[in-house]
């Protein structure tokens, strides 16, 4: 009896979305789209951002180092650990 009940559980999970779809309770027409591309172009200008960079430290025999990592292009910003 759990196994049939876990069976019809699964498969109303998965034809769930399937259904929604035909229904169209989720679907957006392509007018309220544009009417919101419309706002944010009209609204704000382009702000630009910098890099956030992190240092990392490491000790290694008993030494300090450290590193920078740029968070947001996800690369090291120094090619090798300096030590202070």
């Amino acid at each position: 009896m759990k196994k049939k009940i876990l069976i019809l559980g699964t498969a109303i999970m998965l034809s769930a979305p399937m259904m929604i779809e035909m229904t169209g309770i989720y679907k957006v027409d392509a007018a309220e789209i544009q009417n919101d591309c419309e706002t944010i172009e009209a609204g704000g200008a382009i702000e630009p951002r910098a890099d956030v960079i992190v240092t990392k430290f490491r000790v290694v025999n008993g030494v300090t180092q450290y590193r920078r990592w740029n968070e947001t292009k996800g690369y090291w910003v120094d090619s090798d650990w300096i030590t202070p």
